[in-house]
């Protein structure tokens, strides 16, 4: 069951003076991280229309399912080691060297186990579209590349320095962008072997980069890195809620790609793609209160509804425009990837609603985790994603691709109901108590 503690407990337990004075004022940390989030969204984009153009409608599908294999596998790097080491710099920012040390070394503990599984679900799932070669250079650069930046950015969140978390957050797409542009100007076309060399490169590089960034902290380094070492396993259950949202995500367009086709996987995706790009404002913002929020956490769920619920109300309007903006933009898809994506219209308009149920399942799953509720959160993201893949295949089988936005929609719903019914019922029960 989830924990609830008043307001009066958060008195006690945390001093809120730095989360309410971030370093340049609430509105300009807040338009820096947007800002940061934007460019990186446009610099996705970019890369998109370019794969989309260069691949072909095939060829893109594979690579889209590869990625998304991928990305699922990286978010256990380190088992929540990105996670954790948020949590350390917002609560202790002084000893933030010694926490960037011991959760880039968790990161490379698991990389090989990572590699291998990942290595095996991609060539289950899309070994007859691509040669090894590429699926092996693609997962290798993902694993590196991914869990490095994803360190990197939540070192500079914690610490507040909002200018270079937006820098970070830019460097593997505008590397990847720039190696795509050469080398299609040098060689005129790109297959998917190409690619996954450009994508390995890009992602060692990202690699090193981190790897000589966290050399150069463990000069600065304290005897407190025993500490941080002993929680080698305590972040799991964010490397779960992080996995789990990999599925609601991802697994559609792997179901996809097995019961229908790559290449509605990959229309499919761009329809996404879109989503992405409008959910912008909205995952700005919950990135922008990641660290109020680990900071009224320490109070409990009421201080930090008290204290952030104005927040939510804008996010929750934001998100709404966003609606908007995804049915009315749809037809622009086949413009800008290519007329052989012209289904990816209609896929946009049913995907429409996806950003405001995506907002209300962020809200509720980013307030429980810094609530001292993440393995609870953890386990009904679990079972979320378990709804996700069912759904998905019973669904996708019987209406195709509409199907699995249906699945998508249902789960995001599920699980928020599930959450709010838990919290109702530990409130009745404290209520009941207390009376």
């Amino acid at each position: 069951m989830p924990s609830t503690r008043t307001p009066d407990d958060a008195q006690a337990n945390v001093n809120l003076e730095a989360s309410d004075k971030p370093n340049g004022g609430l509105h300009s940390s807040f338009a820096t991280v947007v800002a940061g989030m934007g460019i990186r969204a446009a610099l996705q984009a970019v890369l998109t229309i370019l794969l989309a153009r260069l691949l072909g409608r095939m060829d893109y599908g594979a690579c889209v399912v590869i990625g998304s294999v991928a990305a699922f596998f990286s978010v256990w790097a380190g088992f929540g080691a990105a996670a954790l080491h948020l949590r350390d710099a917002a609560i202790a920012p002084h000893m933030w060297q010694d926490s960037f040390v011991v959760r880039h070394i968790s990161l490379w503990k698991t990389q090989a186990p990572l590699l291998v599984l990942a290595l095996l679900a991609a060539w289950l799932i899309a070994g007859s579209e691509a040669s090894f070669l590429a699926l092996l250079l693609l997962i290798v650069g993902d694993l590196l590349g991914i869990p490095a930046a994803d360190l990197l950015v939540r070192s500079y969140q914690g610490r507040e320095r909002y200018a270079e978390m937006a820098l970070a957050m830019c460097v593997l797409p505008l590397t990847r962008v720039v190696f795509l542009i050469f080398f299609a100007i040098t060689h005129g076309s790109l297959d998917l072997v190409a690619w996954s060399f450009i994508n390995f490169l890009t992602g060692a590089a990202m690699a090193v980069l981190v790897a000589v960034m966290a050399a150069k902290a463990g000069r600065g380094a304290t005897n407190a890195s025993q500490q941080y070492s002993k929680e080698y396993c305590s972040g799991l259950s964010f490397s779960l809620a992080a996995a789990s949202s990999r599925i609601h995500a991802d697994a559609d367009k792997a179901i996809i790609a097995k019961l229908s086709s790559f290449g509605i996987a990959g229309e499919y995706s761009l329809a996404y793609r879109m989503m992405d790009v409008l959910l912008l404002p909205i995952n700005g913002m919950i990135e922008w209160s990641m660290r109020a929020l680990f900071q009224h956490g320490k109070g409990g769920l009421v201080a930090s509804l008290a204290a952030l619920w104005r927040r939510w109300l804008v996010l929750l309007g934001l998100a709404l425009l966003a609606c908007a903006f995804a049915y009315l933009l749809s037809p622009v898809l086949p413009i800008i990837f290519g007329e052989e994506f012209a289904e990816a219209v209609i896929i946009g308009r049913w995907l429409s609603l996806l950003p405001f149920t995506t907002a209300i399942w962020m809200i509720v799953r980013s307030i429980m985790t810094t609530t001292e509720n993440q393995k609870f959160i953890g386990l009904v993201e679990l079972m979320g994603a378990g709804l996700s893949v069912a759904f998905g295949v019973l669904l996708v089988t019987h209406y195709g691709w509409r199907g699995a936005v249906l699945a998508t929609y249902g789960t995001h719903i599920a699980m928020t109901l599930i959450v709010v019914g838990a919290v109702v019922r530990q409130f009745d029960s404290l209520t009941q108590k207390s009376g």
